[in-house]
């Protein structure tokens, strides 16, 4: 490893550089959680009997092995919210019964005079839901998922807050940090100056 002056200065630019873009990304995620937040909060409040949403995007992290093999325990689904033209036979769907959200697969669509009734089952049950779906009781249309995601929030459940509080106190004491070299740096070059100065 070089010592010379040009290396050192290298170094301490290149870990600068990784610093900063440590910081930048570290304001991004915060801010992405905090508005993230401050939506679903807002939105439980207006209509607190519906699952808030993100950009028409509800998630949702399962609990049963009902939909295996398509969707495993601890997986983290992603529901858009959508109308009933879109809904067809063989599409996943998360709908509420009672305090709870189920995901499960629509296997027939009954038409009435009161409008169209979903009968659902999930994939790894021997029977159908009893329950009869109507539109207004689904939550939205799975179109995605992220395996495991849901045993990771879990965990993390309750630690949200000391996540983003770590967070901001790094960026803090790497901001701070920042300014104190900046200060010294140019400290030390007004002394160069000035021992300069008194030698002429």
């Amino acid at each position: 490893m070089l010592y010379t002056e040009e290396a050192i200065m290298k170094r301490q630019q290149k870990a600068q550089s990784v610093k900063k873009v440590i910081t930048i990304t570290a304001y991004i995620l915060i801010s992405i959680l905090l508005i993230y937040n401050i939506s679903l909060i807002i939105q439980s409040i207006v209509n607190p009997s519906k699952t808030p949403s993100f950009f028409g995007i509800k998630t949702y992290s399962i609990i049963s092995g009902s939909m295996e093999p398509a969707i495993h325990i601890g997986d983290i689904v992603l529901a858009k919210e959508t109308k009933k033209e879109d809904l067809q036979i063989g599409d996943i769907i998360s709908f509420r019964l009672g305090q709870s959200v189920v995901t499960h697969r629509i296997i027939r669509i009954d038409e009435t005079e009161n409008g169209d009734i979903y009968i659902t089952k999930g994939d790894k049950n021997n029977t159908e839901d009893k329950a009869e779906i109507k539109i207004d009781l689904i939550e939205g249309k799975v179109i995605g998922r992220i395996p495991f995601l849901g045993k990771i929030s879990k965990l993390l459940q309750g630690n949200i807050s000391i996540i983003v509080i770590l967070l901001m106190i790094y960026i803090y004491y790497s901001h701070t940090s920042k300014i104190s070299r900046i200060k010294n740096r140019r400290k030390a070059k007004r002394l160069l100056h000035e021992e300069n100065n008194k030698e002429e």
